[in-house]
């Protein structure tokens, strides 16, 4: 199996006192600042507490293996809390439609593939969403990874299937977040759902051509996932605790709409919860800032590195088609077979280094065969056979 190493940072440079929430990994190494306390979350992991005087730094690291979800069975309190209705994912926005589209099914597996193949069909992925939640999703019909992950959410646990949000990132590269799905389901455990990417897949095939992340035929998305991905949380709108205290008059920053109200990130939660932990939550005890803060100043910083041969494939990848491109353009400019089989083959070694990270195989298949011939023309071309 795979290792991911994460390395996470987040620096004060906001206001004099600032508290900060955050689920600790597992095996996890922390440096600078350490957590006040460290309580039980209902997902069973573990939420720090921490308070950061202004230039104060916190540094996390840890390790993660390719994602796979648990398997473990559910008890009463644990299968309650993955039905509860909340702002993000509210049930009452979606009981008729739920109702339509499951009612006549029995088995909850074929009911979350109903709820999947209609997301997918009926929605359009657009980053950034206008507004967050499930009302404003159904609105507009078309948000980012987190509304589609709050409105399947929704829908399972409407229809009585157990459902969390999993908040994460790419496991590659700075700062890559992404938002998914796990239905409990009874015999199997957590079963993992992508509707956001099945949506890009179906809709969108080209979006992730170039990218580093492989993918899978979308409707592959039910049920499984490429692995190479970090969970930071199983859930969203988690407890904090201790007990987060909301400004009664807010400074109007980062405001960011959530089901048409007006919601001021890192001076609110959810009676008590973060909307989501990616990797964090803050609160500014004192001298609120009037601006807008940066992603960093909100989040942080996180950067995920694969094993060491997984790393170097990607510099591989990139200098190939660096040089690929070199080749195309000196080829127009002088006509010279030589250049063709320059880019040919520059392009040949790019799709065949796709293929060994398991990236678009059908398509980076028909890639290396296509190369693969003009290669073998080029050299034809340029006399050496």
């Amino acid at each position: 199996m795979k290792t991911f190493q994460v390395r996470y940072v987040y620096k004060n440079s906001v206001c004099p006192t600032l508290s900060l929430w955050m689920v600790i990994p597992s095996g996890a190494v922390m440096t600078g600042a350490q957590p006040e306390t460290v309580t039980a979350l209902p997902t069973g992991e573990e939420l720090g507490y921490f308070v950061l005087e202004e230039g104060a730094e916190m540094e996390v690291t840890f390790e993660q293996g390719e994602y796979t979800p648990g398997r473990q069975e559910l008890s009463a309190g644990e299968r309650l809390f993955y039905l509860r209705d909340t702002t993000l994912s509210s049930i009452e926005e979606v009981k008729e439609k739920t109702q339509e589209l499951t009612g006549h099914l029995t088995d909850a597996k074929e009911k979350a593939r109903m709820i999947f193949m209609h997301i997918v069909k009926e929605f359009r992925y657009v980053y950034p969403p206008s507004e967050r939640g499930v009302a404003s999703f159904l609105q507009t019909a078309k948000g980012d990874c987190g509304e589609f992950s709050f409105l399947f959410t929704a829908m399972c646990r409407a229809a009585g299937i157990p459902s969390r949000t999993i908040v994460g990132s790419w496991a590659n590269g700075k700062m890559n977040a992404h938002v998914w799905n796990e239905c409990y389901m009874e015999g199997e455990g957590w079963f993992p759902v992508d509707t956001s990417m099945a949506n890009i897949q179906k809709r969108q095939p080209l979006r992730f051509f170039g990218s580093d992340v492989p993918t899978l035929y979308w409707e592959r998305y039910f049920g499984r996932t490429e692995g190479r991905r970090i969970v930071f949380s199983k859930d969203s709108e988690l407890p904090l605790m201790p007990a987060y205290e909301d400004e009664e008059d807010p400074v109007l920053f980062n405001v960011l709409p959530i089901n048409g109200q007006s919601f001021c990130w890192g001076q609110q939660s959810f009676d008590g919860t973060a909307p989501y932990l990616q990797p964090v939550y803050i609160k500014c005890e004192e001298s609120v800032p009037s601006r807008d803060l940066g992603v960093t100043e909100l989040m942080g910083t996180w950067k995920v590195k694969g094993p060491t041969w997984l790393e170097g494939t990607v510099y591989l990848k990139r200098a190939s088609f660096f040089i690929g491109l070199m080749g195309v353009l000196l080829s127009w400019i002088t006509g010279e077979a030589i250049f063709d089989l320059l880019y040919t083959g520059s392009f040949m070694v790019y799709a065949l280094i796709s293929l060994a990270r398991k990236e678009r195989m059908m398509a980076f298949g028909v890639v290396f065969i296509l190369m693969t011939l003009s290669f073998v023309a080029a050299w034809g071309k340029a006399g050496l056979v």
